[in-house]
């Protein structure tokens, strides 16, 4: 949701390049005023190298559209019942506070968050009334009154109207798959590029031409704010979901930085075209750009016979780099918990519920046994009361009843494979 690429645009301190009259205010009196959407498009066009396929229309949102938005957003991504079981597993891990409620929670977030959106399922931008006139630095303010733009409203715009190009390009997803059955660390990785690719995209439109290797390193090196600025605004907000969305701003950022300091927006095209699979791809960009890390696949087994009594799946997805480091800073310094997260190669987590019962299983694979080792030896402080066993490069955690004779079925019928 652009929110969060405008504001840190923001901060960029690019008012040296920010001279020129732009189009007008992008709303006139509540109404989007069409020929300026019109003149951004060029401009964006003119600077990210691609070319609408077909028309963008666009809308102003009230307050109340806003609601019904974010509700069909969680709805969309969320089955009923499904935010409450990932509150119940994150909460047994250790990475949200007992009784949390993740709608409220996600609500107060994008609510603050969301000043503009692109929606791959509708092809449409929307621009809310109240993003448009959010606090700006006085630096954005005073450009603004000099200069005749509305900077705010063009960068949001410019922002969205990458991911329509992105979508009518690479293609946006519009349906997430089941909470038992999922992948949210490819996902999360694949939204990094694509928030990235539309930040950068914002600047290029801004300066109104290709980016110099030292605007570009700039624009990086100042995202690295927004996890401090989201910390500030949202305090209450559960560090394991401020953190999911100032890594697809911040380091989405630096990753499409990188691969357009290897051959400007085409390298960024490149990469849509084969986006990172994991955090840790993003997280570490030469693991994807130099030499390949694809993440280790672990398909977990020896479930079935809680399944036979009476339990339920009820969520299975790969954690990745990025929710190892959250949950290693949990009760590590920031130094110990990136050199454990650092060596994660893969994982798989599956939950299963009986009643008020939670059972989980936590198969992860390490990149050397040196890696493994760390971990096994960290993980017992970091899931309390979790069963911990080690094999080579191998790790599994298990919290449930019996756990000895889980463990024993999970070694005998899951299987680890290079990526």
């Amino acid at each position: 949701m652009g929110g969060m690429g405008g504001r840190t645009l923001a901060m960029l301190g690019l008012t040296a390049l920010l001279v020129a009259c732009g189009p007008g205010p992008v709303v006139r009196h509540g109404v989007l005023d069409t020929q300026v959407l019109d003149t951004i498009e060029r401009g964006l066009v003119r600077v990210r190298g691609l070319e609408f396929t077909a028309p963008v229309p666009g809308r102003i949102l009230d307050d109340a559209a806003v609601a019904r938005l974010l509700d069909d957003e969680l709805a969309e991504e969320f089955r009923p019942g499904d935010l409450e079981r990932l509150a119940a597993v994150y909460a047994r891990l250790g990475l949200l506070p007992a009784g949390t409620d993740l709608h409220r929670v996600f609500e107060e977030l994008y609510a603050d968050q969301l000043a503009a959106l692109y929606d791959p399922r509708t092809k449409t931008l929307a621009l809310t009334a109240n993003g448009l006139n959010q606090r700006q630095p006085f630096a954005l303010r005073m450009v603004s009154f000099f200069s005749g733009r509305d900077l705010l409203g063009e960068v949001l715009v410019a922002h969205e109207l990458t991911h329509a190009l992105q979508d009518q390009h690479f293609g946006l997803p519009t349906t997430s798959p089941p909470i038992t059955d999922a992948q949210g660390d490819r996902i999360v990785a694949r939204r990094a590029l694509l928030e990235g690719d539309a930040s950068l995209a914002s600047v290029a439109y801004l300066r109104g031409g290709p980016l110099d290797r030292d605007t570009v390193q700039r624009f990086s090196e100042e995202t690295a704010s927004i996890p401090e600025e989201l910390a500030v605004r949202h305090p209450d907000v559960p560090d394991v979901i401020r953190t999911g969305l100032a890594f697809q701003y911040h380091q989405g950022s630096v990753f499409a930085a990188t691969a357009y300091l290897r051959g400007g927006f085409a390298a960024v095209d490149v990469a849509q075209r084969d986006p990172p699979t994991s955090t840790e791809q993003v997280l570490h960009p030469t693991k994807y750009f130099d030499v390949r890390d694809r993440p280790v696949a672990v398909t977990l087994g020896g479930t079935e016979e809680l399944e036979r009594r009476g339990w339920t799946r009820t969520l299975e997805d790969t954690l990745g780099e990025l929710d190892v480091l959250v949950l290693a800073r949990q009760t590590l310094p920031p130094d110990a918990a990136a050199r454990i997260a650092g060596g994660w190669g893969g994982d798989r987590l599956r939950a299963l519920a009986r009643g008020d019962e939670l059972a989980i299983v936590w198969l992860t694979a390490w990149d050397s046994v040196e890696d493994a080792i760390e971990f096994a030896d960290a993980a017992p402080g970091l899931v309390a009361g979790a069963r911990v066993e080690r094999r080579a490069e191998r790790v599994l955690l298990v919290v449930a009843p019996d756990a000895d004779a889980l463990a024993a079925r999970v070694w005998r019928q899951s299987r680890v494979s290079a990526g």
